[in-house]
């Protein structure tokens, strides 16, 4: 395990180094969540399996940024250098709900990047977030490059009453303060700017945002442009919006579908897990 600092590399990560194979290697980062906990975990989850990993952290640790808040794209761009550095000659990216947001922005500016996985994923860059124990817009955009923010859409609500959805839903539904947003052609990601195969994963019970409808739109946008690259789009019947390989347990409370559908969730992690393995291993060229 080797740890990074954004003083010294341009980034903070944990690199895992799998089997020490150095043909392929990944970049995995989390979402809103911030902090390296669920990322790291998902970099256990492709070293376990032989697979060279970098937890990349993008807010909400020592050395980065406190929240969701034009956080740098340079940390990828610096990350990419620094595997290449280490002899890596082909670089992956995967990235969950916001993760996802920047996996796929990265990936349209980095040709280097030659596999995408984007887990839940949004089609544009949102509004970012600030505050820690009541969130809220942060009239800014997610992620900057160059010092300059990147186009966004905003929230049309400027307050996020998280425990009155609890409250009324019992369990954490935050969808309707994702839906609806002013979705300008700015703010739009450039899909066809990529240069790589791409794994789209989404739920159909995502009670965060609605990454079904989002997945649809970047799978009916690659058929439009006839992308080159080979593309997989798979929805799942009952996973939440936390697309884990294995979810830990207090998480499984907090969203109905998992509580009512535990056979069906763990049936479809076992696919989750086979399906990213096998896009890395056998699509990824």
């Amino acid at each position: 395990m080797i740890k990074t600092c954004v003083k010294n590399e341009g980034f903070e990560g944990i690199f895992l180094t799998g089997n020490g194979n150095k043909d392929k290697v990944l970049i995995v980062m989390s979402g809103s969540n911030g902090g390296m906990r669920v990322t790291k975990k998902c970099a256990e989850f492709y070293d376990k399996n032989g697979i060279p990993a970098l937890a990349l952290a993008l807010f909400a640790t020592k050395e980065t940024q406190p929240f969701l808040d034009r956080v740098p794209v340079e940390y990828v761009e610096n990350a990419i250098k620094w595997l290449k550095d280490k002899g890596y000659k082909k670089i992956g990216i995967d990235g969950m709900s916001k993760g996802s947001e920047m996996a796929l922005v990265a990936a349209s500016k980095f040709p280097e990047i030659s596999c995408v996985i984007a887990r839940v994923p949004s089609y544009f860059v949102s509004e970012g977030l600030i505050g820690k124990k009541n969130k809220k817009p942060s009239g800014t955009s997610c992620w900057s490059y160059h010092g300059e923010q990147l186009p966004f859409a905003p929230y049309k609500t400027k307050t996020f009453d998280v425990l009155k959805m609890l409250r009324e839903k019992k369990e954490f539904y935050i969808l309707p303060f994702n839906k609806d947003k002013d979705i300008t052609p700015e703010s739009l990601i450039k899909i066809e700017s990529i240069n790589a195969p791409i794994l789209i994963l989404s739920s159909k019970h995502d009670t965060v945002w609605p990454s079904y409808e989002y997945a649809l739109h970047i799978e009916n946008k690659l058929k439009e442009i006839n992308y080159p690259y080979k593309y997989k789009h798979i929805a799942y019947n009952h996973l939440s919006h936390l697309l884990l390989t294995k979810l830990p347990f207090i998480y499984k409370l907090a969203f109905k579908s998992e509580r009512k559908n535990m056979a069906a969730c763990a049936d479809e992690r076992k696919n989750l897990s086979h399906e990213l393995i096998s896009w890395v291993y056998d699509v990824w060229e």
